[in-house]
């Protein structure tokens, strides 16, 4: 007796028990009337309560504490025997859609069917014993649809055996770990089995799509070009990387390795996120005319410090794709990465690269002209409304000004008189609009014991648009050009007397809503001059004069009076302040404490407002990394700087640095880095600028 293929596998796709859908029959089969291809039906045939929704049940990486208890088990089950019956009715369906395919790939897919049903079987047995019964929880349809929509078998074999089987190679290892931990030996020896099962089946699919792919292309290439979103190579991947698995299945070293760093949305809906730190000057000119957004040297090199501020499943816009050892390492110190997409480099204009999904938000570094021009086109994929008039206006260019921020802290500090720990108003100096009213503004704040002063342009950052005076030098030639150029693009100068700082910091905000959240203090490391050198990480008071510790951290209510002074009286008044202009977003408030002209010390609040992520987020985001004890310490260096080290080129100077400092992580599930130093972007690529994170046990390690 025998039975036709076509026939056994309509009674699994077209069955309506679970008995039709996992017997074997003991008849042998053959294929030597394959019938005509069907279409895929609109519903797959089950019993009522095994039907598919899309609110179905869908799987969380349960602790080990839960799965102590049985029926949690069985929950953990239940998921896992609804995938092996849909693998096994996605086999019956490829049977019947590709009657044409070779006989001997569909004796291959029955083989793999037949083992899907002992994996359902083995599945629904067990979770019975654990006291849950098959259907007794919603069923998830996503894997259904995410494959029977395939045109022909090099679908199926890209979605079913290099995707979802692929990533069941991480999923049964994974969970039989974990069941062994909760000593649960039968359930660890059926995904034993299942784990070792897959080997083969992703193996079989991997021949057939090297037989059909693309000619000329990697199989990373190929496989990459044949995905559709939703589905992508993130799919294949489970919580924890199996190499060794892969490489059992004959998937190349480059494939694995690619997939191993590979990022996509696996269903959240991704923020995007681009470097611009040029801002100030787009806002300045009030446009993005006539200068090209994404071209500075500064942006080129350290266009990927926003994948340490994204979180899982997020993109990244670049230039230039990092390289493969580069990103491997940042993962390698348990860093996630975001989806890298590229410019088109062949374009004359800066624009974000095009997409057909829908995204949760846009995280440049700041909006500004350039911004609103670079993500133009990408505003109708957000979910919530987005227009260019809302994110730049001019009540936003005020927010960037210095002298937005000057006025605003002036004003709070007259209010301020009663604490007299709090730096007064006449500090914050004021604007002047021609050499005339600067030299007026000097001499006053000579006599009244300020010897010197600091000019600032009202957009700039610190690097450029910052220049010290002091009281025993003539105006040069270089600071007459500046200035000038100065009055000339902005209008005025912002004076302020030279104060004798102890500290600096910055507060990390975020403001999501019509209040501003506060996410961290961070300590901030700068020269004689006040120019920014770096930023320590999980040591804000570590290492300072006692004198300075006891006034920043006074009590007030129970709380360091420091925190509570921003949190309770400044955050709330700025949140009021930021509502009228309509802001949104990432904000940093950078301040300093200085030794005022009797010796006692003084809180300037603000210094500035920066309506926009600083590399003070940047370091807060890296902090979360280190181990409990540790300190870090993010810094940026320049070409100059690391020519010193007599190691002129960057990637030379990264190796030398990562192998005098090796990176030393804990041992947990997420690890944290204890020690070492590495680069936080890729040093082949670097021209000017390198950034670097250095952890240590005690803060006099650091290179401070």
């Amino acid at each position: 007796m025998t039975i036709q293929l076509q026939d056994f596998a309509k009674q699994i796709l077209f069955g309506t028990t679970i008995e039709e859908k996992l017997s074997f029959p003991r008849e042998e089969i053959v294929d030597t009337d394959p019938g005509s291809a069907i279409k895929t039906p609109r519903h797959l045939s089950r019993p009522a309560h095994l039907s598919l929704r899309e609110n179905g049940v869908k799987a969380t990486h349960p602790s080990n504490a839960k799965l102590v208890d049985e029926k949690e088990r069985g929950r953990l089950l239940h998921f896992f025997g609804n995938h092996e019956l849909l693998a096994t009715e996605l086999m019956a369906l490829v049977l019947l859609k590709f009657p044409d395919a070779p006989a001997s790939f569909r004796r291959g897919v029955l083989e793999t069917l037949k083992e899907e049903q002992i994996h359902t079987q083995l599945y629904i047995n067990r979770m019975k014993q654990c006291g849950i019964e098959f259907g007794e929880l919603p069923l998830s349809d996503y894997f259904w649809k995410s494959v029977s929509s395939m045109e022909d078998p090099l679908d199926y074999v890209t979605r079913l055996s290099l995707t979802f089987e692929q990533a069941n190679l991480d999923y049964s290892r994974e969970y039989k770990s974990i069941f062994e931990k909760v000593g649960d030996p039968s359930t660890a020896n059926i995904l034993d089995k299942i784990y070792r099962d897959e080997i083969e089946h992703v193996g079989f699919g991997l021949k057939w799509f090297r037989r059909w792919k693309a000619s000329g292309k990697s199989d990373w290439e190929a496989y990459r070009d044949r995905l559709t979103f939703p589905l992508s190579p993130a799919r294949a991947k489970g919580n924890h990387f199996n190499t060794e698995g892969r490489a059992k299945t004959g998937l190349h070293p480059d494939f694995i390795s690619d997939l191993r760093i590979f990022q996509q949305s696996r269903g959240r809906t991704p923020s995007i996120f681009w470097f611009n730190p040029d801002s100030e000057t787009y806002a300045a000119r009030n446009s993005s005319e006539g200068l090209t957004p994404g071209s500075s040297t500064v942006q080129n090199d350290l266009e990927f410090l926003p994948a340490y501020l994204s979180k899982k499943d997020d993109l990244l816009v670049m230039k230039r794709q990092p390289s493969q050892e580069f990103l491997r390492q940042i993962q390698n110190f348990g860093f996630h990465l975001p989806e890298i997409l590229t410019t088109d480099p062949n374009s004359k204009v800066s624009t974000a690269p095009k997409l057909s999904r829908k995204i949760g938000d846009l995280r440049p570094w700041a909006w500004t002209p350039d911004s609103v021009s670079f993500f133009e086109k990408t505003f109708e994929l957000v979910t919530r409304p987005i227009s260019s008039t809302t994110l730049w206006n001019d009540k936003k260019k005020l927010l960037f000004s210095k002298s937005w921020s000057l006025n605003w802290g002036k004003q709070f500090a007259a209010e301020s008189l009663v604490n007299d720990w709090i730096a007064p108003a006449e500090v914050y100096g004021q604007s002047a609009e021609s050499l005339e009213a600067v030299t007026e503004l000097r001499n006053r704040f000579a006599e009244s014991g300020y010897r010197n002063i600091v000019c600032k342009a009202p957009f700039g950052t610190a690097a450029n648009g910052i220049r010290c005076l002091p009281a025993d030098e003539e105006m040069s030639s270089e600071f007459l050009a500046w200035i000038t150029g100065i009055f000339k693009t902005q209008g005025s100068v912002i004076v302020e007397p030279w104060l004798e700082r102890v500290f600096d910091f910055s507060l990390q905000l975020e403001m999501p809503g019509k209040e501003l959240k506060t996410i961290a203090f961070t300590r901030l490391a700068n020269n004689a001059r006040g120019q920014f050198k770096g930023i320590v990480t999980n040591a804000f008071c570590k290492g300072l004069a006692p004198e300075i510790v006891r006034f920043l951290m006074k009590r007030i209510e129970g709380r360091p009076r420091v925190y509570h002074w921003y949190e309770e009286t400044v955050v709330p008044r700025l949140s009021v302040a930021l509502q009228k202009s309509e802001f949104k977003g990432p904000l940093g408030i950078d301040a300093f404490v200085y030794s005022d002209l009797s010796g006692n010390l003084r809180l300037k609040t603000i210094v500035e407002i920066n309506p926009r992520y600083t590399m003070g987020r940047v370091a807060h985001e890296l902090g979360e990394h280190n181990a409990a004890t540790s300190i870090g310490y993010f810094q940026i260096l320049t070409r100059s700087q690391i020519r010193k080290t007599k190691t002129p080129r960057f990637s030379d100077f990264a190796e030398n640095l990562t192998r005098q400092h090796p990176v030393a992580l804990t041992n947990e599930t997420k690890p944290r880095i204890v020690t070492g130093s590495f680069p936080l972007i890729d040093p082949t690529t670097a021209e000017q600028f390198m950034a670097i994170y250095h952890v240590r046990k005690r803060i006099d390690e650091l290179p401070i």
